[in-house]
């Protein structure tokens, strides 16, 4: 009976620290931008404990189909510590579609530019009933190699808001490394064999302190054995960079487990 009560206690806090995170994100909807997340991943197990996975990944942003943000692949293995720990660790080629401006606006560059991304995660679960409570602790490293582009000047108009001019420059943006540490909270529920509906809160901290905040909530679909398809929404909201907008997501994700 008392580890029932204290069971209960923690499902009680553990969703309402879920709904206080979800609900605290202050409006910014005048310019916030929209995009549309698609992922396409493969899983196959090795042993009881060791699988290995590989992945791409196709993101949009402005009115969701206006362009494509971002295209990535990726492979990762994950191994089970215990029955209630997981370490994992993974790679990432991305390739972004990059608007760079610069201080005093007079010049602006639009080029594609490749990153590499490392990470190592750990993620400990708990279940009480039919609830499962998870935190991934992760730590990741971005390069971005030294890329030279094309920067044009940028002229105002009356009748327009931004109008392009033909003259350019070169301009060199150098080779950068950082690292990140994202923290993420997950409530997941059993709702029948195949709907398995979550909310979440994620945190990404760097050198200078908060970076993002991303909550999500969506669902799970265990079509089979083998077919899983995750569907959400999620609101990104940025603390570090002013040059890029919060951003309302709308996310699909397709595993093949074999």
């Amino acid at each position: 009976m008392e580890r029932s009560m204290n069971n209960n206690r923690i499902l009680m806090a553990s969703l309402a620290i879920a709904f206080c995170q979800l609900t605290s994100t202050p409006a910014r909807a005048q310019s916030d931008d929209f995009g549309i997340w698609t992922e396409a991943n493969v899983e196959k197990s090795i042993t009881d404990k060791l699988s290995i996975e590989g992945g791409a990944e196709l993101r949009t942003r402005d009115d969701g189909f206006g362009e494509i943000d971002r295209w990535s692949v990726g492979v990762g293995a994950s191994y089970d510590l215990t029955p209630w720990l997981k370490a994992s660790v993974g790679y990432s080629l991305l390739n972004d579609h990059n608007h760079k401006v610069n201080n005093s606006g007079k010049k602006y560059a639009d080029y594609w530019g490749f990153r590499h991304r490392l990470n190592v995660s750990l993620t400990a679960s708990y279940k009480i009933g039919k609830l499962g409570i998870s935190l991934r602790e992760r730590w990741q490293y971005t390069y971005r190699p030294e890329k030279t582009v094309q920067r044009y000047w940028n002229y105002t108009d009356e009748d327009d808001d931004r109008y392009y001019g033909e003259e350019a420059d070169t301009h060199v943006y150098k080779g950068k490394g950082t690292n990140k540490w994202r923290n993420r909270l997950q409530l997941k529920y059993k709702l029948s064999k195949q709907w398995r509906p979550f909310v979440s809160a994620e945190t990404t901290v760097g050198g200078s302190g908060l970076d993002k905040i991303r909550y999500a909530a969506g669902t799970e679909w265990r079509i089979s054995k083998q077919h899983e398809l995750e569907m959400y929404y999620m609101y990104q909201q940025n603390k570090k960079d002013e040059d890029e907008s919060n951003r309302h997501v709308i996310g699909v994700s397709y595993k093949y487990k074999f």
